[in-house]
């Protein structure tokens, strides 16, 4: 998983340097918002159902050329996930990010409809967490249960694909995406999970401000 991340963050790197060698073609503000689902993958495995949630935060897009360009975004994200245990006992955890993702983006397109697929690498906070408990038997309490969440710092990658819609009086686009963690929520020395990383699938409806664009001098 670190050849990813390595990879993914000297592809945004390439994208920087490009858009910093050619004329600036677009530069873009923009709000995003949507919901998501999540789960932790644990090593060993954690039977879970996903846990729903909530995601928005700003945007600033640059694109140097046609079909290439950077992306760097400020979200608020909630993340976690739902045990599935015997009925009726419930237990679900929530955890609530600050997330920062540097993305390369690509479009494809001439006219005002374009598809587009974004990828790079991301870090995120731990603002708070907070936990449901609804147990019965206490045989089902787990020995993590009530206890903190060891890492607060997280980094992964994060992948995108979408469709924007060009107009007079801005960018409207929907895009899906997916974002895996490369470090453990719970320290992996320790009882009883060897890993423990999220994972995140979101929907998102995007508005973008276009504050500059120039054609290429192509």
């Amino acid at each position: 998983m670190k050849k990813i991340l390595v990879f993914t963050l000297l592809l945004f790197l390439a994208s920087l340097l490009q858009a910093q060698n050619d004329f600036v073609t677009e530069t873009d503000w923009g709000i995003r918002l949507g919901g998501n689902v999540s789960r932790v993958s644990f090593d060993p495995v954690q039977e879970q159902t996903y846990n729903i949630g909530f995601h928005g935060g700003l945007v600033f897009r640059h694109i140097s050329q046609k079909n290439l360009g950077i992306q760097i975004e400020l979200n608020y994200m909630q993340g976690g996930w739902n045990e599935t245990l015997a009925n009726p006992n419930d237990y679900s955890r929530q955890l609530n990010y600050v997330q920062l993702p540097f993305l390369s983006h690509f479009n494809i397109g001439r006219g005002k409809t374009r598809v587009f697929f974004n990828i790079g690498p991301y870090v995120s906070y731990l603002l708070s967490e907070s936990e449901k408990m609804d147990l019965i038997s206490e045989e089902e309490v787990k020995e993590y249960y009530g206890t903190d969440i060891d890492n607060h710092l997280e980094y992964g990658v994060s992948g995108a694909f979408g469709l924007a819609r060009r107009s007079s009086v801005g960018i409207f686009q929907i895009e899906g995406r997916v974002s895996q963690s490369m470090i453990n929520i719970f320290r992996s020395d320790s009882e009883p999970f060897s890993g423990s990383l999220n994972q995140i699938g979101e929907i998102s409806l995007v508005y973008y401000l276009n504050l500059h664009q120039e054609k290429n001098k192509e």
